[in-house]
């Protein structure tokens, strides 16, 4: 079937926004998606949460968002879940409206590090601030705000669920339901470790600068090393043999020693260093900083989970959690942990594990695992 053309629309917000630090970001802009249409009393949205290096563009086929450039490659045209959304499909759009925003700090529309400064108009490379998972929730919300929503169903895969998380419990009287997907409550410690050697690789690129790179050369070694990195965690390591292609490729790209001999050694800097040419170091960093640092006890002065989520079980909010048996990011034993502490907080949490040899990108790849309870708890 033709997927739809669709375009990113652009929301600028007329004031400036304070982060949860003490920083204020000055004139942002949201690039954000639509799909399907919002019901007159616009009560059947959905708003959906994209990964570390997704986009707004979750569906259809956009082959060009302004002011993005080069960093917007084909593989970026077709939405990251085609799979997922759609007439008839879990997130149905004839059914419901489907909102996906870009976060704070990306580099895919809205206002990031490559974005211009309101003091001086160049890019605000090194100056632009840490970013928390509780500052892009709140931005999420004023992006319903202004779009006139008051409620809406959350589905958030892989960091995505941790920005949902937030949003349910800063604004649960704006949540119908919970969907969380290979995220959890925070980060293990060896997820923090690991987003942390990401995070040293670019720092450690000569051309990373601090962050202010944008005159040039970009620090993609730093970056395609990051990647390489995380790569392993998003995909199960006992399979990617099969994974990676047979043969071994022929050029050893940003090596200078080592030729490559294995194919996952062809695999893994296949996808390190063509992810360097479609997304922005600094953002990454940012986005991975915030992913590291997230603990939803965080949100109230008790750090206790009872106390953060108060609002979601006072507002009896439906959540269904979905854990992947090979995942590396969030495993299996944190989101049961995740699963039974909603339950001692009184809120109805319905947990699935799924049984694949995808690791985390398995919701990305296996719609009909994840269908079934999709569809009953959004009714």
């Amino acid at each position: 079937m033709q997927l739809p053309y669709v375009q990113t629309r652009f929301l600028d917000l007329p004031g400036s926004f304070p982060l949860r630090n003490g920083a204020v970001v000055e004139k942002v802009r949201i690039a954000y998606e639509q799909y399907g249409t919002p019901s007159p009393e616009k009560d059947n949205v959905i708003l959906l949460f994209h990964a570390l290096s997704g986009s707004q563009h979750a569906y259809g086929y956009n082959p060009d968002v302004p002011g993005i450039g080069a960093l917007w490659k084909p593989e970026n045209h077709e939405g990251w879940w085609n799979s997922i959304i759609g007439p008839g499909k879990p997130l149905d759009t004839d059914r419901f409206c489907i909102i996906c925003a870009n976060y704070l700090g990306g580099c895919y529309g809205t206002t990031g590090p490559a974005s211009p400064s309101p003091v001086d108009n160049l890019p605000y490379g090194s100056r632009f601030p840490h970013v928390e998972v509780a500052d892009q929730a709140r931005l999420q919300a004023l992006l319903l705000d202004t779009l006139g929503i008051e409620r809406v169903h959350l589905v958030g895969p892989s960091v995505g669920g941790l920005i949902a998380l937030s949003l349910a419990c800063q604004f649960p009287e704006r949540v119908k339901s919970f969907i969380s997907i290979g995220s959890g409550y925070r980060a293990s410690i060896e997820h923090r470790l690991s987003l942390f050697e990401q995070i040293l690789a670019i720092e450690l690129d000569p051309d990373f600068r601090g962050g202010d790179y944008y005159q040039g050369p970009f620090p993609k070694k730093g970056l395609a090393f990051a990647r390489i990195i995380g790569h392993k965690s998003f995909v199960y390591q006992e399979g990617l043999e099969q994974r990676a292609r047979k043969e071994v490729g022929g050029q050893s790209g940003m090596l200078a020693w080592l030729k490559p001999t294995r194919s996952t050694q062809s695999y893994m800097l296949h996808q390190g260093t063509k992810f360097a040419e479609r997304f922005d170091a600094n953002s990454y960093l940012r986005i991975a900083d915030m992913w590291a640092e997230f603990d939803i006890r965080d949100h109230t002065p008790e750090g206790t989970f009872s106390t953060a989520l108060e609002g979601f079980r006072r507002e009896t909010i439906p959540a269904l959690i979905f854990s992947i048996d090979t995942d590396c990011c969030f495993r299996p034993a944190e989101q049961q942990d995740f699963a039974n502490q909603m339950e001692k907080a009184g809120i109805p949490a319905e947990f699935h594990t799924i049984i694949s040899t995808k690791g985390h990108d398995s919701f990305l790849l296996e719609p009909e695992l994840y269908a079934e309870p999709i569809r009953r708890i959004l009714g």
